[in-house]
């Protein structure tokens, strides 16, 4: 399967989703921006740290002024703008509307999935030291319910974000090698 120029890679944290995005990066030149990355930016000028609920707070708190697909179209429009034109892959998706926000520009939601026990030992392997990350397994689990439906604290719903993809991943490989071998076979990166 041929990617289109945009692509919105969503899915439940350390499935695999950077992977993807930079395989494509290395492969093809598609530039991959994490939607979280503008939040992370907002929180620095703010002198916030990067906590998960400080994210999900200022990811509220625009969606409220802006909409719900504010990160999408902030992030698809400085693509048009300032982009390489080899494509751009957007991760970190977590409401239905930064997907349709992505669709209505002609790209397609790729959703990745693996165990959550599998992912939080992924997370815990990580050379990469977020803040956000430091939990344990019971409130990674708790996070994770959170986002995947609303509720009063938050607009986050990334249930609804995997109803709308185009194409579901199981990332359930045997070795990182064999994962990014199959991304690579069935994307046609090579």
């Amino acid at each position: 399967m041929l990617l289109p120029e945009i692509v919105g890679i969503a899915g439940t944290n350390a499935s695999g989703k950077d992977t993807l995005g930079e395989l494509r990066a290395k492969l093809s030149g598609a530039q991959m921006v994490s939607l979280s990355n503008i939040l992370r930016e907002e929180l620095d000028r703010r002198g916030i740290t990067h906590e998960r609920k400080n994210l999900g707070a200022l990811g509220d708190e625009w969606r409220t002024e802006f909409g719900f697909g504010v990160l999408a179209e902030k992030t698809i429009a400085a693509y048009f703008e300032n982009g390489n034109g080899k494509g751009i892959s957007l991760t970190s998706i977590r409401h239905p509307e930064e997907a349709r926000a992505i669709k209505k520009h002609g790209g397609i939601i790729i959703w990745i999935d693996a165990d959550r026990r599998v992912r939080y030992d992924r997370i815990n392997n990580r050379p990469v030291d977020r803040i956000e990350d430091k939990v344990t397994f019971e409130e990674f689990c708790a996070q994770e319910d959170a986002e995947m439906e609303p509720n009063d604290t938050n607009t986050m719903d990334m249930g609804a974000v995997k109803a709308l993809a185009d194409v579901y991943i199981d990332n359930d490989f045997s070795s990182p090698e064999a994962y990014e071998e199959f991304l690579v076979k069935e994307f046609e990166l090579a």
